[in-house]
């Protein structure tokens, strides 16, 4: 079941690029369909979770077994995150029905939204930190054109500097995973927590890792100082995504991102 977090709205996407040419209608459909099974399996994996007593679930990519598979994880912090994400996105969505009428190509937009929204999902279930910065990066290259969809130049202004603020925050991001990988030779987050616990003194490539991801998941997330390009962004997009980056981009994408890596991952 965690799983279809992401292959869902990813299906959804595909599904929506192939017939969006020939029937809106069916586009609004197919959204609002995918985004409601969303929060219903949100509440449900929550309900699975309290069941076994808030135990962690892990479920592996092709039985392949962590460390050296994939794997997503679902834990407290993830399933409250993954409940409000999935009811403001359905919310968004109905919204859109009416208010992306003004504009042409709907069905790029709902094709843009949700991979964005796959990607979101894949940075709260992932237990690698590899593909973290994969879900990472479709969700942000997803809201950056969805920032510019309405193509005018305060738009397309406010995009490009999105653009380039979140490919800084990429950078200091993907540098700080490498590093943290040739220090410890796992990409799996538990592992690398395990491995980091052994050491009784946090190293410099450790402090230095840190300060990058604060730096990376700080551009993300606009924090300040770093977000100068969120005031230019919130204006720009279309109101449902302008609630998608207030609600839950910044925060899944930067906010959860640095409390999971900080608590779960380094350690405090």
């Amino acid at each position: 079941m965690i799983a279809l977090f992401v292959v869902l709205p990813l299906l959804t996407a595909f599904i929506n690029s192939l017939v969006g040419k020939f029937s809106e209608w069916l586009c609004d459909v197919l959204s609002i369909l995918s985004t409601f099974i969303l929060v219903v399996l949100s509440f449900m994996s929550f309900n699975l979770l309290r069941s076994g007593g808030y135990k962690p679930i892990v479920h592996t990519m092709g039985n392949w077994l962590p460390p050296f598979g994939i794997c997503f994880v679902l834990d407290g912090l993830s399933a409250l995150v993954l409940i409000v994400l999935n009811i403001i996105a359905f919310i968004a969505i109905i919204f859109s029905i009416s208010y992306m009428e003004k504009y042409t190509d709907k069905w790029k937009y709902y094709t843009l939204f949700m991979l964005m929204l796959a990607g979101m999902n894949g940075v709260v279930i992932t237990g690698d930190l590899f593909n973290l910065f994969v879900w990472l990066e479709m969700a942000a290259i997803a809201s950056i054109a969805l920032v510019a969809f309405g193509a005018e130049h305060e738009e397309l202004e406010a995009s490009f500097k999105y653009a380039v603020m979140s490919s800084v925050a990429s950078l200091f991001v993907l540098i700080g995973i490498a590093l943290l990988y040739s220090y410890t030779s796992t990409l799996n987050m538990a592992d690398i927590a395990q491995i980091l616990s052994t050491i009784p003194r946090k190293s410099s490539v450790v402090n230095f890792v840190t300060v990058l991801f604060i730096f990376g998941f700080g551009l993300k997330s606009a924090l300040v100082p770093f977000h100068s390009w969120l005031p230019d962004a919130h204006p720009s997009a279309p109101a449902p995504i302008s609630a998608m980056l207030s609600g839950v981009l910044i925060k899944s994408l930067g906010v959860y991102a640095l409390i999971r890596i900080l608590f779960n991952v380094i350690g405090i």
